[in-house]
């Protein structure tokens, strides 16, 4: 007997409660580069929509310099409901060339400081690093900084575009991403890292229970006396 729509859609309305699917790179060009704030809104919803076509429960939205674009995602998500959850994040080059992708900052973090300075300036001022392109040289330094402000949160041991998996001897949490750059590549990406909620929530990826009761607009029941518009 074939299912209806409506019963599939009451098991899927929610962030897994256990285990989450969560691809912390995903690319978007700085505002400046679109023509109009339309044309923005319309690749960011792209993206969104793919992602949950996907089936990841946690997206990290990058752009150069900035976290503003990821921040505009992550409002668009929220006033439109999305099942999803964003984290807004911006690329850091360090004066030793490593690449941060570094989360929830409300101002760009600015330029000019090394692994270490970046990360606890980052962390000062409430954020999340992820190490990516580490040599087994700035391996060995980071395993020296863990414990303090000064090392990143998690690194990154592989990253789809780039391709080449890194076994790094660091006892801190490691991520897989897509590095998507539109909604079509990352519907066609394999790449994503399952991660226990307890995990997300104790990194501050998730506010505690964050979703979990996740309900989309269509499937809530219309207010009693109110008109249809």
């Amino acid at each position: 007997m074939e299912r209806s729509w409506y019963g599939i859609a009451r098991e899927c309305v929610s962030l897994r409660k256990h285990v989450l699917r969560v691809d912390p790179c995903v690319f978007i060009d700085e505002e400046t580069t679109f023509s109009n704030r339309n044309v923005l809104d319309s690749t960011i919803k792209s993206i969104l929509t793919a992602a949950i076509i996907k089936g990841l429960d946690v997206i990290g939205i990058l752009s150069k310099s900035s976290s503003n674009v990821g921040w505009i995602a992550w409002n668009m998500a929220k006033q439109l409901q999305m099942d999803i959850a964003v984290l807004p994040g911006q690329t850091y080059i360090c004066t030793t060339k490593e690449e941060l992708y570094i989360f929830k900052l409300k101002q760009p973090l600015k330029p000019g400081f090394d692994l270490g300075s970046a990360c606890e300036a980052a962390h000062k001022m409430g954020g999340f690093v992820i190490a990516t392109n580490l040599t087994k040289q700035k391996v060995l330094d980071v395993n020296k900084l863990q414990g303090s402000l000064s090392a990143p949160d998690a690194v990154e041991i592989y990253n789809e575009k780039v391709g080449g998996y890194q076994d790094l001897d660091v006892d801190l949490p490691k991520f897989v991403s897509s590095a998507s750059t539109s909604g079509n590549d990352l519907e066609s990406s394999t790449a994503f890292t399952l991660l226990p909620r307890r995990e997300a929530e104790k990194m501050g990826l998730l506010a505690p229970n964050e979703g979990v009761d996740f309900e989309p607009k269509y499937l809530k029941p219309k207010p009693q006396g109110v008109p249809n518009a």
